[in-house]
């Protein structure tokens, strides 16, 4: 058994041929690290140049009369920012489906990757460090010396078999654990590396969870096309934005390159493109120019009229150079039932749509219901809010390629099944009779309307609120105290490598579990925070999805 460790490279914003083959080699050893420490051959797994494979656990297939295609922005699962994400909930909402593009998936960060790189030293280094113990062992004649070396051996040969289980897996295996709970066939293909607007950003991965019972990847001829040594079998990749297919270089101008994948449904084969489209765009004035040439062939945004603006541009500049693509990948490939699953980051009233949706003949823009969860109970009008704000996910179709499919619903957790378990399960606040008519002073950490109608729910986690709107229930407070003595018991059993020797891992124990009550739990008693457990415990969006015959 090997396992390699890969150097961290400065990689530069060119995302040059060279840049992407040294952090898709970082990524694959990671995949290769999950494989032998984390799926330990509960299931199959591929660690390709293309995409990483982790294969169903069993794969009876069936004919369907219909699926569920999803989308669904799962809000960096596995990092503090989702510390208290609910993965079973999470699958219980994702198992409704049958291929899901997920967005926003992420490798180990932080002190979990910290930990891993210190296992897997360990781990390569055993080897050595059990040849040095049993050498010097040998040179011994004092009895005491000798059985003070041969605990020293027996130790590390012990840390060494259990620092196996001292690997963390990432938030999208821990999502595909609690999915082959409910169904052995899940199975999913993620991109093969992540990727970010700026060096040193966030660096996403996109990925398609798949019900291996009634979808199955098959071959892409793109994928193929372009395929190099060591990409697996071509059933998906990123698609290619450069000059050869596209007729100009466009990889500078997406923060997040759009992954594909083809699966067939029955007889029937079809193929989905995902990505999570810039939200601030981060080029200077030059790159700027670029792109709006390339894309909209003028100079300037005044020529574009209505609804596009320097805060959406870029938005708009991503969508409809990935319409461009797949209008040519059907056109060229005669494959045409294509569609486009994306986070946009874009209304759907806006104006502009139509010029955008003019790259991809015969396209509609389906999702029109808000989906995306709003923190606060109330707007300054005194309105409420419902918990939602901004359709941002949609698709994009040909609709007479797609006959069987119709226009999609959004998965609002507040008004699905789903309510009553998360309710049961996290809420602790009693509710105060005419509450709603009562006029509040949201005070300074209240987000602004126009924060809530125009930006993502914030990523960061504030400082404590201090005002307080709804009582505590005595049962509220009994289930409170019981997460956090649960999380406390998880914490601490949590174990590291330092000083090569496993270690209890007390990393921030104190700060996570104030994280917990407040994030969770005592926000829920305040206005402005009213609803923003919810996205602590699933996701900032809801799901998207479209119902298909084929």
């Amino acid at each position: 058994m090997s396992f390699a460790l890969h150097a961290e490279a400065e990689v530069s914003l060119t995302k040059s041929l060279e840049d992407d083959a040294a952090k898709i080699a970082q990524y694959q050893a990671k995949c290769e690290a999950n494989e032998t420490l984390v799926v330990d051959k509960a299931y199959g797994v591929g660690c390709f140049t293309n995409y990483n494979h982790y294969l169903p656990t069993k794969n009876i297939i069936k004919n369907s009369q219909s699926i569920r295609i999803a989308n669904y922005n799962l809000l960096h699962p596995g990092t503090s920012k989702a510390l208290f994400k609910d993965y079973g909930m999470v699958a219980k909402i994702i198992n409704q489906y049958d291929i899901v593009s997920a967005l926003e998936l992420l490798a180990v960060v932080g002190r979990d990757e910290q930990n891993n790189r210190a296992v897997l030293e360990f781990i390569i280094d055993a080897p050595n460090v059990q040849a040095k113990l049993k050498a010097e062992r040998l040179k011994l004649k004092d009895a005491s010396k000798i059985q003070e070396i041969e605990f020293k051996i027996a130790k590390h040969y012990n840390d060494t078999r259990a620092a196996y289980d001292l690997y963390r897996a990432p938030g999208y295996l821990k999502i595909l654990k609690e999915l082959k709970k409910l169904d052995p066939s899940w199975a999913l293909l993620l991109s093969p590396r992540g990727d970010s607007a700026l060096v040193g950003s966030v660096e996403e991965l996109t990925g398609y969870f798949y019900r291996g019972s009634t979808a199955t990847p098959t071959l892409n001829p793109h994928c193929k096309e372009y395929a190099e040594e060591g990409a697996g079998t071509p059933y998906a990749c990123f698609i290619n934005l450069t000059q050869s297919f596209m007729g100009r270089d466009l990889v500078q101008h997406f923060a997040r390159r759009p992954f594909m994948a083809s699966f067939k449904v029955n007889s029937t084969k079809i193929t989905l493109v995902t990505s999570h489209v810039v939200f601030t765009y981060s080029g200077d004035e030059d790159a700027t120019k670029d792109l709006l040439k390339k894309t909209f062939s003028v100079e300037s945004l005044d020529e574009l009229g209505p609804g596009i603006n320097l805060s959406n541009f870029a938005r708009f500049a991503e969508v409809k150079n990935t319409l461009e693509f797949m209008e040519r990948y059907k056109r060229k490939y005669k494959d045409p039932k294509i569609m486009f699953l994306s986070d946009m980051n874009l209304v759907s009233k806006n104006v502009f749509w139509p010029e955008v949706l003019k790259a991809f003949s015969g396209s509609e823009l389906l999702i029109t219901e808000a989906s995306t969860l709003s923190p606060t109970r109330y707007l300054s009008t005194g309105k409420e809010t419902g918990g939602i704000v901004n359709d941002y996910d949609h698709f994009v179709l040909d609709k007479k390629t797609f006959p069987g499919c119709d226009n999609g619903e959004v998965y609002n957790y507040f008004q699905k099944g789903i309510i009553k378990e998360i309710e049961q399960k996290y809420v602790i606040r009693q509710e105060i009779v005419g509450l709603k008519n009562k006029s509040f002073n949201f005070g300074p950490e209240a987000p602004i309307e126009s924060e809530i109608l125009e930006g993502d729910v914030p990523p960061v986690d504030d400082p404590a609120t201090v005002k307080l709107e709804y009582p505590l229930t005595p049962k509220g407070q009994s289930k409170m105290d019981k997460f956090v003595m649960n999380f406390d018991k998880y914490l601490n059993s949590l174990q590291t490598i330092k000083n090569n020797q496993i270690v209890t891992d007390s990393f921030q124990i104190t700060e996570r579990l104030d994280g917990l009550r407040r994030r969770v739990f005592l926000r829920q008693l305040t206005n402005p925070f009213y609803h923003r457990f919810m996205q602590e415990v699933l996701s900032d969006h809801f799901p998207v999805a479209l119902t298909c015959k084929f």
